[in-house]
């Protein structure tokens, strides 16, 4: 158990300082009765009477003091034993980490929060307990209350520009973003058309469909849209689309205000990356920062200081696709600060119309778990095609940077 031990008893250190003080003190208690200053002296009793004194009762006080502590201690483990094998085991995890100084006192007082229920064994003070609380709409009622009008655009069903108004929305269901083009197509049928891009199954189709019926006054017809990726003749990819997802670095350029994370970042890898490919025209380049979470590169950033840690990456985790990040400063404040990892990513594949075919995860062990993780999660958003390769890059950080050379460098096969 964590214990910091107590010093052994000491014999008493005698100094001129310490004779200095005591005869300063006789001084001034003969200088506070001036009248009576020579009654006050006549009780005071000689420096090296004094320094015996002490050196009799220095090893006696520390050696008190000693078995005081532990017997609290004593006192405190019999208590910590009583309790059953499993809650024990987990009492004692939780000391291991905790932020109480290790001395008998602290550790009692930690077993009496524990038994009057000041302090819950599952959710200790000190670490995060976020509520995961996706922005989702489980069981909409409107499609105004699903789906929320991001743009507008001239686009014929074709995929051409027309003269056409193609209204652009976004949403989620409980499954993950899923992106909506409403257009009606001028010289065809009178019907409006509803094409879903995302994770969306024939239930979820036919909700939407419900909820864009009873919104429009024409007929609508809702679709699942699956741009197939153009391939040669052999299968692969005829136009790779790459993505490199680098970890944040602790160096970095303390410019004041916002600028872009590509060159906010001043790591090895960082400065690589801007050598290798300084336009970043055929790669895309995404962040994972310890308090922006997944980020395009491109997107400005402020000068901080933040560390992934196990319990942020689990929190990272946890959260998923469509938590934002960084977080409100406060519970109070509104979910709105930062953005998501699914947005993130989905705007640099351009909404799933053009998934990734090659990702290399490059980081620490910390990073490139959280990274895997949401991989998955990509993917169902068509963010990164179902077969697409990926390359995790981890290691010294010599060795990184000539893997992440060499993979910036790399030609499709």
């Amino acid at each position: 158990m964590r214990f910091r031990k107590w010093p052994r008893p000491t014999q008493y250190q005698e100094t001129s300082r310490k004779r200095a003080a005591f005869l300063t003190k006789q001084r001034r208690e003969r200088e506070a009765l001036p009248l009576f200053a020579h009654m006050v002296a006549a009780g005071q009793h000689s420096v090296e009477e004094e320094m015996a004194r002490r050196a009799e009762w220095w090893p006696r006080q520390q050696q008190d003091r000693r078995d005081e502590r532990a017997a609290v201690w004593r006192k405190a483990r019999a208590r910590l034993f009583a309790l059953p094998a499993e809650r024990r085991r987990t009492i004692r995890a939780l000391w291991r980490e905790c932020p109480y100084p290790a001395d008998p006192y602290s550790f009692a007082d930690f077993l009496h929060q524990i038994e009057v229920g000041k302090l819950d064994i599952a959710r200790p003070g000190w670490r995060f307990h976020a509520r995961v609380q996706p922005r989702t709409t489980m069981t909409p009622t409107t499609f105004a209350e699903a789906f929320r009008q991001i743009g507008r655009r001239k686009l014929s069903p074709s995929g051409v520009p027309g003269d056409a108004d193609t209204l652009l929305f976004c949403g989620n269901l409980g499954k993950g973003i899923l992106f909506v083009d409403r257009f009606v197509d001028p010289g065809g049928e009178p019907a409006v058309t509803f094409d879903v891009r995302g994770v969306c199954s024939s239930d979820d189709l036919a909700l939407i469909e419900r909820l864009a019926q009873a919104a429009e006054d024409r007929p609508v017809t809702a679709r699942l849209v699956e741009r197939p990726l153009p391939r040669t003749e052999d299968g692969a990819p005829a136009e790779p689309h790459r993505l490199l997802i680098l970890a944040c670095s602790a160096t970095k350029r303390r410019d004041a205000g916002w600028i872009d994370a590509v060159d906010r970042y001043d790591g090895p890898l960082w400065q690589t990356v801007r050598a290798v490919c300084p336009d970043r025209m055929r790669i895309k380049v995404a962040v994972l920062s310890a308090r922006y979470g997944f980020l395009d590169s491109r997107s400005p950033v402020e000068d901080y200081d933040a560390r992934l840690t196990p319990d942020l990456a689990q929190r990272m985790i946890a959260g998923g696709m469509n938590r934002r990040w960084p977080r409100p400063p406060s519970a109070r404040k509104p979910d709105t600060y930062g953005d998501s990892p699914g947005c993130q990513i989905a705007s640099l594949s351009n909404h799933g119309t053009r998934p990734f075919t090659d990702v290399a995860l490059a980081g620490g062990h910390l990073y490139i778990g959280v990274m895997r993780a949401f991989l998955d999660g990509f993917r169902d958003l068509r963010c990164v095609a179902p077969d697409a390769r990926i390359t995790e890059i981890n290691g010294p950080i010599g060795i990184m940077r000539q893997q992440v050379r060499g993979w910036l460098e790399e030609r499709w096969p």
